[in-house]
């Protein structure tokens, strides 16, 4: 639905640090002297709206109709971070942003998780990217194409925000609480609104930065510009580009031998060259991306507001994956596309992503009304190379079509608003609204060669005489014909939310929410009550209960992909392909996989805030989510049985497959605790102090019997293994804690901030408990200095992570060097990382 926006100053925004600086900069930079007078008065102004407390900005999120509220009057826990903040985190990208200031939200590293090392996917309290609701300028969100199978966030589609450029951002207000009733389904965790910019002027920004250890370059360019268009208008514009090496933290492999033997029996004389670093993936993956934005907004006159805003945004991102050795029976190391001392494939995705918005907005009789139209869509498709389908032969190609996956969503709302006087001690306020949402998700099929069986057996005389290699080129085979597919679905919502106020002490607010889903998802009514009472000017209680609905996303039903894994077979470690099916396809309903169901939800939250003295504010909540019904991808199934009822329903060189189920419920119990000290050191300027922490953990509840079809196979198969269990519950850590502080001294800032991340396990085989791995606690530190030349150049220098801190080393480490330090972190894989950010303003 619709928020109320508020003309509200904001930071003004460069994007992320600099060493090397772009043409551009250095040209806008060079002007610098001459405008110096001209740009003193309003640079003040712009320092002061930059100086502001977030928690003294006025908030839009969770706060429809005609009340304006601050983060400490707000009836629910709220996060603001501003343009400033967002500046001053050194990796690029909004999620990352994010990642460092709110202790709920957490954005762990994958490696070698294909996809998804590339498409992030956060948790916040605990759940996954898909219970969170994304909003910009409070518009729904579209979500990826690409959908998470693999670690956290398995069956997760995430509303990607490392499309939005971060230097078009004024601030980002986060709602840490079910707001199903407010703003629809998928917001069982809280919602994250993102408040685009509307102002004159801009910002170009250099940013450069290096791992400690010299693996991985990062760059990004960011230009904005806002300027005035009519009476009143504005129209901001914004590019950025970004670009990151990829990095690899594998040691040597252990094979035994990656060559046959020479005929006599001894061994290949490039052996004992072999046990050398042979993965090249372990690690970030190489991105080059490109983004484009603008934020307009037009009076027609004083009761009509125009407005709109899009983004478009380019990536590819590629990956190394698990190197093939040259006497596996899916290398082929003759002929003209052979590889004779084996390969190491390359992964690769391209996305195209964008979102366009649409309103007219004003007043009517009392009312302010709000109508607009947003279209979104995520469209990626994936290809390899390096690579072989080793069923053909030497005949095998060398780079694949694989096939892709595009994601549309197009939403109109329309939203009213008035005060109305009932003889309380504040109006009230009253906002109903209407909502339509279609949703259409479509998996593309890859080219023949990608997924085709091209017959080759190892002919005689070669040591895999009579063998078969596997369907299909390796790390993912191609999407096949008949696994493309396109689906769609309706939406039909209506809400209703009241803002009572009793008495000055008591506030209340009232939502309600009833919507209509086609393709046999039903109807749900969802509400939400939430209260505060000020015991004092400085003292308050709050509380909400609420109840959620979220139906499951189309890709759900439809997804498909075939991926590769390793294992020893026959005493050589080699490769083995698995696929997620189609819930509803004939190979998962061999397996006992059923229609999907929607997940419903209740939350529960209890917290207060405090101003002990001037400038300090606590806030702590408690909080309770259930959930009946999770949608959650299954345990791999892999074993004989399995392989044959897959080749029966046509899904061949298959040995294992999953799918999504509503097999488990769960409870996450937590609490959030955000300070907040604004300290006034005299001529040595101030320093802005917080602690935030938070600590969760997740419970499941209830699990759903086994299918009848798994259990009568033998084998011991088990739709929700040790390692789906693990992934819903310690798999990232239960708490998470930051101290910061912000010093400001004349021209100069100086921020150090420290971050502490709990323990967390991680379930590699599930049926080898002594193969789990628990990761210790770790501090991580980072320190950033800044100066301001005038009021419109400012060199930062910075570093994250200074003391260079690695996750523990006690990984289950693969035959091929993979693992050491787990298969993700929640602070990453890579050490230290140091930066320079050169920002001009004009």
């Amino acid at each position: 639905m619709t928020l109320t926006s508020q003309s509200i100053k904001s930071n003004t925004l460069s994007t992320q640090p600099t060493f090397r600086v772009s043409l551009l900069t250095l040209l806008i930079a060079g002007l610098s002297h001459q405008a110096y007078a001209d740009s003193t008065n309003l640079e003040s102004a712009q320092n002061s709206s930059d100086s502001a407390s977030p928690v003294d900005a006025v908030i839009v999120t969770g706060n429809r109709g005609t009340t304006q509220r601050t983060v400490t009057k707000s009836l629910s826990p709220i996060d603001v971070i501003t343009g400033k903040q967002l500046e001053a985190v050194g990796k690029v990208g909004l999620l990352e942003a994010i990642a460092n200031y709110v202790p709920s939200f957490n954005l762990p590293d994958l490696s070698g998780g294909d996809k998804e090392a590339i498409v992030r996917t956060p948790t916040l309290r605990g759940l996954s990217a898909g219970q969170i609701l994304v909003l910009v300028n409070g518009k729904r969100r579209h979500t990826s194409a690409v959908l998470g199978i693999t670690g956290l966030n398995s069956g997760t589609a995430p509303a990607d925000l490392d499309f939005i450029p971060t230097s078009l951002i004024e601030r980002v207000e986060i709602l840490r609480d079910g707001a199903a009733a407010q703003y629809g389904s998928d917001a069982i965790a809280g919602v994250i609104n993102i408040i685009l910019k509307q102002k004159t002027g801009g910002t170009a920004t250099t940013t450069v930065g290096q791992d400690f250890d010299g693996q991985r370059d990062t760059v990004q360019q960011a230009i904005n510009y806002g300027f005035e268009v009519g009476q009143g208008g504005i129209l901001q514009l914004a590019l950025e580009t970004r670009y990151q090496d990829n990095t690899n933290q594998a040691s040597p492999n252990t094979y035994k031998n990656l060559y046959f033997p020479s005929a006599n029996g001894s061994p290949d004389p490039r052996e004992p060259k072999t046990h050398q670093v042979t993965y090249l993936g372990y690690g970030l993956p190489q991105i080059k991306s490109t983004n484009l934005a603008y934020n307009f907004n037009l009076p027609i006159n004083d009761q009509l507001n125009l407005y709109s805003f899009s983004t478009l945004g380019f990536r590819q991102g590629e990956l190394t994956m698990n190197y093939r050795v040259p006497n596996g029976r899916n290398t082929i190391t003759e002929g003209p596309h052979g590889y004779p001392d084996g390969y190491s494939p390359v992964w690769r995705i391209e996305e195209r992503d964008f979102q366009t918005a649409i309103g007219l907005k004003g007043q009517w009789a009392n009312w302010n009304w709000d109508l607009s139209s947003t279209l979104g869509e995520s469209h990626a498709d994936q290809s390899t190379r390096d690579n072989q389908n080793a069923s053909f032969g030497p005949a095998t190609q060398n780079e694949f079509d694989a096939g892709g996956w595009v994601s549309r969503q197009w939403v109109n709302n329309f939203d009213l608003s008035r005060a109305l006087d009932w003889g309380l001690a504040k109006p009230t306020s009253l906002s109903i609204g209407l909502e339509h949402r279609y949703d259409s998700y479509e998996t593309v099929a890859g080219e023949y060669a990608s997924y085709a069986d091209g017959g080759y057996i190892f002919p005689k005389g070669s040591p895999l005489a009579g063998q078969k290699p596997d369907a299909g080129s390796q790390v993912t085979a191609g999407i096949t014909p008949t696994d493309a597919a396109k689906i769609s679905r309706n939406n039909y919502a209506g809400y209703l939310e009241l803002g009572l106020q009793p008495t000055s002490a008591w506030s209340i607010n009232l939502a309600g929410r009833a919507e209509e889903y086609t393709r046999n998802v039903g109807s749900t009514v969802s509400g939400k009550l939430s209260t505060r009472y000020e015991f004092t000017p400085s003292f308050a209680l709050r509380g909400t209960l609420s109840n959620g609905f979220r139906a499951p996303q189309l890709a759900n039903e439809i997804y498909t992909t075939r991926s590769t894994a390793f294992t020893f077979i026959n005493g050589v470690y080699q490769s083995y392909n698995y696929g997620v099916l189609p819930v509803n396809s004939a190979a998962a309903k061999a397996l006992g996989a059923t229609p999907l169901k929607p997940e419903h939800s209740n939350n529960y939250s209890l917290g207060l805030t405090w101003n002990p003295i001037r400038k300090l504010n606590i806030s702590l909540d408690a909080f309770q989510i259930d959930i009946k019904d999770r949608i959650s991808l299954s345990g791999t199934l892999r074993g004989a049985e399995v392989r044959q009822i897959l080749e029966k329903q046509g899904v061949l060189a298959a040995d294992g497959g999953q799918y999504f189920t509503n097999a488990v419920d769960t409870q996450t119990r937590g609490i959030d605790l955000v300070t907040d000290y604004k300290q006034d050191i005299g001529t040595w300027g101030s320093v802005n102090w917080t602690a935030a922490y938070n600590y969760g953990k997740t419970e499941i509840t209830n699990v759903k019997d086994n299918p009848a079809i798994l259990s009568n196979l033998g084998g011991g198969y088990q739709l929700i293994d040790r390692q789906a269990r693990n992934l819903l519950t310690t798999a990232i850590p239960a708490s998470k804690l930051i101290l910061s502080a912000d010093w400001a001294y004349q021209d100069w800032s100086f921020l150090l901030r420290l971050t502490r991340y709990d323990k967390y396990t991680f379930v590699y085989d599930p049926a080898d408990p002594k193969k789990d791995s628990t990761f210790g606690a770790k501090w991580i530190s980072d320190l950033e200095g800044s100066y301001r030349f005038n009021p419109k150049l400012t060199l930062a220098l910075g570093a994250k992570n200074i003391f260079n801190i690695f996750p523990d080393k006690n990984g289950f480490v693969s035959a091929s060097g993979f693992g050491q330090y787990g298969l993700y972190s929640p602070f990453g894989f890579n050490g230290g990382f140091y930066y320079g950010r050169l920002s001009y303003k004009f």
